[in-house]
């Protein structure tokens, strides 16, 4: 196989484990080690509270237990992914869908999505979406809640949540 077609999988696989929601237990837990030791999950539309970038693995990992556990029924209702001349780099276009736990509002969102896969792991996710959508669902304190316990839970001082990611 060459590099593309590895990466493609990768790619694939990627979404495919959430065809039926998010993963969970063991499932989960590799779902996450699909990320780089030094991954970088990045927001550019983001607002205040959620960081616009989520720097490596371990970090990654707590901030995806947040998000999944606030939308346990997450689906991906569609997607669509285009290939690029770099064989590492993958466009996606997608929309997500779900019913929050944390005060039962409905979370739909479309997404731009640019993943570049190395070695068969994401060095770097990149999520263009509505950020207004988000803020509108979660609502900013349950954000600044939740990117508080993501911090505690990785071993980070409260006062570090702004450092990261602006």
């Amino acid at each position: 196989m060459s590099t593309h077609s590895d990466n493609r999988k990768v790619v694939e696989q990627f979404w495919a484990a959430l065809d039926d929601g998010p993963p969970r237990g063991a499932e989960l837990e590799s779902w996450k080690n699909t990320f780089a030791d030094d991954g970088v999950w990045e927001m550019p539309f983001a607002g205040a509270p959620l960081p616009r970038s989520i720097p490596g693995r371990h970090l990654i990992g707590h901030f995806v237990d947040w998000f999944f556990s606030a939308a346990p029924d997450l689906h991906i209702v569609s997607s669509i992914v285009h290939e690029t001349t770099d064989p590492e780099l993958f466009i996606l276009e997608l929309r997500g869908e779900a019913t929050l736990t944390l005060n039962g509002n409905t979370y739909a969102n479309n997404y731009c999505t640019h993943m570049r896969i190395r070695n068969g792991k994401i060095v770097l996710f990149r999520e263009y979406f509505d950020p207004n959508e988000v803020l509108r669902a979660f609502g900013r304190d349950e954000i600044a809640k939740g990117i508080e316990q993501v911090m505690a839970a990785a071993g980070i001082q409260a006062a570090a949540t702004q450092e990261v990611g602006r």
